[in-house]
């Protein structure tokens, strides 16, 4: 009954009526004929085009409805403004950003604000970093500035400021030839597993088709039916004749014409062939040498190439991995969607993110199967999605949850750890360092990153090394400090402890302080007027180590 209404709702967009009540009464007389006459998914038989928000806030209010779900309220703007500059540029907005934001009057004032953050240079750097994360992961100081010397993050900014088709952007990583200078760093993503073939293949099945198969490696997947131990090991395949090397113009995968053939076995120790092989049973077909016959590695299998690019054969697996399984995979878009909706709105449409299998059915799959063919028809235009889910009213929900409401039904916000690199920007952004090259440093970044590495992950759990970095870290000490604050030094001057007080809430928190905060602040700090300033640093310190600012929420 739940595909049904939510196929009937949609309908009633169409035609201009977006009354989910009116829709859903008017349409009762007429459901089982509706039901009896779609597929099973019922998703597939609604139009793609329509206003991506409008489906989203739609779809998740049938869930609302269904498990009788109350949603929050929405959002005040200056917690909109917090939220979203965190999501789509990576730190908390400028106490004049967020004041002139506030001073507009027009309705529209929400998405002219996504507009402006999506379009600019600061967005295009966040995502990157995000991408980063999220396909090479963490690592030490001397590895990122391989990789940027290799071009990796260039690669991915300039991505995103062209709002590069998703993907144009993985055909590019996973065939590792880069035809331009600009994407030169698309070998990376290959090279920075070096030569190690299973490694690249559970990457590239998490990180593109958000399925893991790492549980397939000796067995076919126990709890995902369709998952079989021929994918893992035909994953393998496409990639095991590749091999890392150095050129002058930077990193590069080879690729031989010949090898690659093996057997795997499985638990009961039956073998089988290494053939090219992926989920949704893509297949390509490859002469196999006989069982004692001899590859011999010649010129002629080899297309002419120019310059000092390595060979590429003329049977070249990746490129036929590209061609025949990535193109049109159904589990390329979807994994997308998946992805940017979890990265928005704290957790995936199918949880955890990366598990687009049998095993974690969607929570709405009718929702999930309509953005991701919208997503395709659309050119697989990540912007054009990240505004869609900012301007649902669902991702304007307020995070109070006050009645233990499964968060998979999407009726609070739900509240996001800040990643590294958002929360060393955001405490740069409100204290205003007076050396700020001093604290934005590569190592000062990869510090933050070791410590705070997660990104999109199921739970969120702080650790030890986190709880001292915050509370007794000389770095985190010096920087809320008269001496090195900009921001700090101006609260200083003369002036009314409930102002100083508000200031502090609104710069930090991005809101206005509640009236027991106000009179506890004011009586902390002028209960130590002989310490003025040491009050308002020990102030200042307990919000920015305070969860509220550590978390998007």
């Amino acid at each position: 009954m739940v595909r049904s209404a939510f196929y009937l709702v949609l309908l009633s967009v169409m035609s201009g009526n977006q009354g989910f009540v009116h829709a859903q009464e008017s349409a009762n007389s007429t459901r089982l004929s509706i039901t009896n006459s779609t597929s099973s998914n019922v998703g597939s038989a609604i139009p793609v085009g329509l206003n991506a928000s409008h489906v989203i806030d739609l779809g998740l209010e049938q869930g609302y409805r269904v498990n009788s779900v109350e949603a929050a309220k929405p959002i005040d703007d200056s917690m909109f403004a917090r939220r979203i500059h965190l999501d789509l540029v990576g730190r908390v907005p400028r106490t004049g950003e967020l004041d002139e934001f506030l001073s507009q009057t027009n309705s529209s004032k929400r998405s002219a604000l996504v507009d402006r953050l999506l379009a600019s240079d600061e967005h295009a750097v966040h995502m990157a970093e995000v991408y980063d994360a999220i396909l090479i992961g963490r690592t030490n100081v001397d590895q990122v500035k391989k990789r940027m010397e290799a071009g990796w993050l260039a690669y991915l900014r300039d991505a995103v400021v062209k709002n590069r088709p998703w993907n144009q952007i993985t055909r590019e990583i996973v065939l590792a030839r880069p035809s331009s200078p600009e994407a030169r760093g698309a070998a990376w993503y290959l090279y920075a597993r070096k030569d190690k073939h299973q490694d690249i293949a559970e990457a590239v099945s998490k990180d593109i088709f958000g399925v893991r198969i790492d549980c397939a490696q000796c067995h076919d997947h126990p709890l995902a039916d369709e998952i079989k131990q021929k994918h893992y090991w035909g994953l393998v395949a496409f990639f095991n004749r590749s091999k890392n090397v150095d050129t002058p113009q930077g990193p590069r995968i080879s690729e031989s014409a010949i090898g690659g053939f093996s057997d795997f076995a499985n638990l009961e120790g039956s073998s089988s062939p290494n053939e090219l092989r992926f989920l949704e049973d893509r297949y390509v077909e490859e002469v196999r040498p006989g069982k004692d016959a001899k590859e011999e590695d010649k010129d002629e299998l080899y297309v002419s190439v120019n310059g000092t690019d390595p060979k590429i054969p003329k049977f070249s697996r990746r490129e036929q991995f590209v061609e025949k399984v990535l193109a049109d995979h159904p589990l390329l878009g979807k994994a997308m969607v998946n992805r940017i909706w979890g990265w928005m709105m704290g957790r995936g449409l199918v949880h955890p993110v990366d598990s687009l299998d049998s095993f974690h059915p969607a929570s709405h799959p009718e929702l999930l199967d309509w953005l991701s063919r919208d997503f395709v028809a659309s050119g697989y235009d990540v912007r054009r999605l990240i505004k869609a889910i900012a301007s649902s009213q669902s991702y304007q929900l307020d995070s109070a949850n006050t009645k233990n409401v499964d968060p998979k039904w999407f009726a609070t916000a739900l509240p996001k750890p800040l990643t590294a690199e958002m929360l060393q920007r955001s405490m740069l952004t409100v204290l205003e360092p007076v050396e700020t090259s001093r604290w934005d440093t590569i190592e000062k970044r990869v510090a933050f990153a070791n410590l705070f590495p997660d990104v999109l992950t199921e739970e969120s759990i702080a650790n030890v090394a986190q709880g001292l970095l915050l509370s007794n870290s000389d770095t985190i000490t010096e920087l809320v400090s008269m001496k090195q604050s900009r921001f700090l030094q101006s609260l200083a001057a003369p002036m009314e402890t409930a102002t100083a007080t508000e200031r502090l809430f609104l710069r930090i928190l991005g809101r206005n302080p509640a009236s027991d905060e106000v009179a506890y602040c004011k009586q902390y700090i002028d209960g130590r007027m002989d310490q003025r300033e040491r009050a308002i640093e020990g102030l200042a310190w307990a919000m920015i180590t305070s969860a509220e600012f550590r978390f998007n929420h």
